[in-house]
Order: C-alpha cells, then sequence, then structure tokens
C-alpha cells in the first residue's frame, strides 16, 4: 500500500487537521491512534516548530500525513528569551507559515482543525482563517489552572482578556487532565466545549519490553541489580527542582542504605548538582545523559523502583504517565497535570506540595519503606488503567468532532 502525500488535493475524504509544534514520540503515537481509530477522517499533521536539542526523526512520518514546516522555527520554551519572539522578524515568519498552513488547509477538504497553542500570530492567523470559513477549530494546550493563581494581578487580566479573545475564534478545547479543564474554564470557555485529551504514551512498547533488553541497557549503565532505585527523568532546571531531590537524597541516604538515585537527563544544573554530593555517596548517585531513544528510556524506567518529579510546576508531565507504566511507585507534586490524575496518595506513590524538602524527604522515605514499596508498585496497574477509562485522548478527539457535527457517534 503506497503512502498518500498529505501535501496533494484530495477531496474524497475528510481532513482532520492538527498544528502542532514539534513531534515528538508520544505525539506521533497518539496522531497514530487517531488513523486507525478515527477512520472516518484523514489526519494532516502540519509542524510548526522544532525542538533544536532533540533529533525526533521526522523523516519517516509520513504514517501521520506529516507536513513538516518547522525549517529555522524553535519550538517555544527551549531556550528562546521573550525578545527574540516579539521580534519584527519572528513575527513576519510566523505570519508566512500561518499562510502556509491556511495553502494546506485550503488544499484540503478539511473539515476541522486542532491548533496546539495559541501563542504566536501564525497560530492566531490559522484560528481566525478557520472561523471566517466556518471550518470547526479547537484549541489545544498543556496548561493547567495552578500556575494561573500565582500571576501578578495587572499579568492576569492582561492574558485574561487575550485568551477571551482567542476563545472567540475556536470551537472548543482540550486540557489534559483536571488542572487543563480548569485552566480553560477560568479563561471564559463554556464548560460544555471543554474535552479531555491529554499526553499519551505509547504504553504498550513500555510494558512489552523484554526483560532481556532490560537487563542489557542495566548493564550498561551498570545498575546493580540487587539495588533499589529512585529516578528523576527530565531536564535539569530550576523549575523542575532536581536540586530538591538530590537534597532530600543525601539526607535520607544513611537511613536508606540499599537505596540509589539515577539522575536521567542533562541542564544548566547539572555539575552544580554533581558537585554537591559528597564524595562517600558518589556511587549511589547515577548520572545519566539524556536520550532520544525511548526504548532506553522504559528500559531505566523498569530497572528502579519509584519515579520522583519535585517540580514547582508542571503542566502535565508526560513521565508520570511513562513511570506509572513502568510499574514504579510515583513521588510527585500536587501541581503536576498528571500526578493528580495517576497517583493516589499512600496507595501508588505520594503527593506532596511544592518547594517543602521536610515534606518531600518524608513522602521518600515513605515510599522507600521495604514493607511499601512492593505494594506501592503492584498498585500501579490499577492507577494506570483508571486513567485510561477517564482520559482516553481519542476519546476526547471524538467527542470534540461529533459535537460539531463532523462525525457522528459509534
Amino acid at each position: 500500500m503506497t503512502q498518500q502525500d498529505p501535501t496533494s488535493t484530495d477531496s474524497s475524504q475528510p481532513v482532520l487537521a492538527i498544528v502542532c509544534q514539534t513531534v515528538p514520540p508520544y505525539r506521533r503515537h497518539v496522531h497514530r491512534r487517531i488513523t486507525a481509530e478515527i477512520p472516518e477522517l484523514r489526519l494532516v499533521t502540519i509542524n510548526t516548530h522544532q525542538d533544536k536539542s532533540r533529533d525526533w526523526h521526522l523523516e519517516d512520518a509520513a504514517d501521520i500525513g506529516l507536513v513538516n514546516l518547522s525549517v529555522a522555527q524553535t519550538a517555544v520554551g527551549s531556550g528562546e528569551n521573550l525578545l527574540s519572539r516579539l521580534s519584527i522578524s519572528r513575527m513576519r515568519s510566523e505570519w508566512r507559515q500561518g499562510g502556509q498552513t491556511i495553502d494546506i488547509l485550503e488544499n484540503h477538504n478539511t473539515a476541522a482543525v486542532i491548533v496546539n497553542g495559541y501563542n504566536d500570530l501564525g497560530r492566531i492567523r490559522v484560528m481566525r482563517w478557520c472561523r471566517r470559513n466556518s471550518v470547526p477549530c479547537f484549541l489545544w494546550g498543556d496548561a493547567n489552572i495552578c500556575a494561573e493563581r500565582l500571576l501578578p494581578p495587572a499579568k492576569k487580566k492582561l492574558k485574561q482578556a487575550f485568551i477571551r479573545h482567542v476563545l472567540g475564534y475556536v470551537s472548543g478545547c482540550f486540557g489534559c487532565g483536571r488542572y487543563g479543564v480548569e485552566y480553560w474554564e477560568h479563561y471564559g470557555a463554556n464548560p460544555d466545549t471543554v474535552f479531555v485529551s491529554p499526553y499519551e504514551p505509547d504504553y504498550t512498547s513500555i510494558q512489552q519490553l523484554s526483560q532481556e533488553y532490560v537487563d542489557s541497557v542495566a548493564r550498561q549503565h551498570q545498575l546493580s541489580s540487587d539495588r533499589r532505585r529512585l529516578i528523576f527523568c527530565g531536564r535539569l532546571i530550576p523549575e523542575k527542582r532536581p536540586d530538591l531531590l538530590v537534597e532530600c537524597f543525601l539526607a535520607l541516604a544513611a537511613e536508606r542504605p540499599k537505596w540509589d538515585l539515577v539522575m536521567l537527563g542533562d541542564g544548566p544544573l547539572k555539575q552544580s548538582l554533581v558537585d554537591r554530593v559528597p564524595q562517600e555517596l558518589t556511587e549511589r548517585v547515577i548520572w545519566i545523559p539524556f536520550t532520544n531513544k525511548q526504548d532506553e528510556v522504559s528500559a531505566l524506567y523498569r530497572s528502579c523502583d519509584a519515579l520522583v518529579l519535585p517540580s514547582d510546576y508542571e503542566p502535565w508531565a508526560l513521565v508520570i504517565n511513562e513511570g506509572v507504566a513502568a510499574g514504579l511507585a510515583v513521588v510527585a507534586t500536587n501541581v503536576v497535570g498528571a500526578a493528580v490524575e495517576l497517583v493516589v496518595d499512600g496507595d501508588n506513590g505520594r503527593l506532596v506540595p511544592p518547594d517543602n524538602q521536610q515534606t518531600l524527604t518524608e513522602a521518600l522515605l515513605d515510599v522507600t519503606d521495604p514493607d511499601k514499596i512492593d505494594r506501592m508498585r503492584a498498585a500501579a496497574p490499577d492507577r494506570l488503567a483508571d486513567w485510561q477509562r477517564r482520559g482516553d485522548p481519542i476519546a476526547g478527539f471524538r467527542k470534540a468532532l461529533e459535537s460539531v457535527g463532523v462525525i457522528t457517534g459509534s
């Protein structure tokens, strides 16, 4: 069966176009599910940006109808400062890219559009085109309500006015979970037009890794089979608070002599964190560089016992989904979007307030208790199954598309 050119004119089947920033493995997984589970529509994925720090191998993404417009564009949040994003040249580039996206939409029988984010002129231009042409358009975002409560009054008022304006262009919104739904409703979205459609990894690929492969990755990184391990996975940046985790581990290391800490990732804090670890504990804190090989990351999860994410704020945090799928207990802050959906405090892990070393240390001691860790890990499959029932992204997409008559209920 030959692959269809996603940029060609094809009036034989209505198109669902998704305008997104970057195409990491989890997005590709969900888009593949769309092609399989929403057969009424043909998917066209329009990628507008790329994360220069990661290579997601976009060359082989024809199976999700990829059109890559990301040349010279960097994903928002990957290191750009505000002034560069507001430069005249950047805004002109975004406007032109919006025009390119519209050309693609006009070249198809476009039935509906989903726009990932609202933070550039190109996206606003696309949403306006949809409204003028009576094409249902949905806004997808991974923000959650927790950070909004901390905004200064002037910034909150300005943001509220802007988002209310943007919401006037769209038929509805997608949030990753309860915090995402609260975010859109806080800014004026009609609750009847807000749908749950979260980030989701390929759970099966995590769960079905062979034990032989898991063991080989553990040996590669010198992870002994007779040790138990906490793991942090993410960028080593201030917002994710790897510094707090390292301090907590140093505080409990003597009380938990059979436990080590794996720090998986890179970032500006790395060297300062390495320098904090005293000589007598250097063999118990293992530093593993970032890898874009998802199977290797999953094997590292499965070589550990508990995932820790002490972030001050995290819109969603897909690592929570991955960790629970790998059968780990989880310790995370209660402002992390995925954590409040997949972690039940005291059951499969602990939820703690952010920026509290004492509470985090107590939670880590609780999870690493030899009488509790295996019970918490055993609870992971039920917590994941419960979330998959409540937060299936394709179910959310179908409900939204049904609400505007693009598809009918099954």
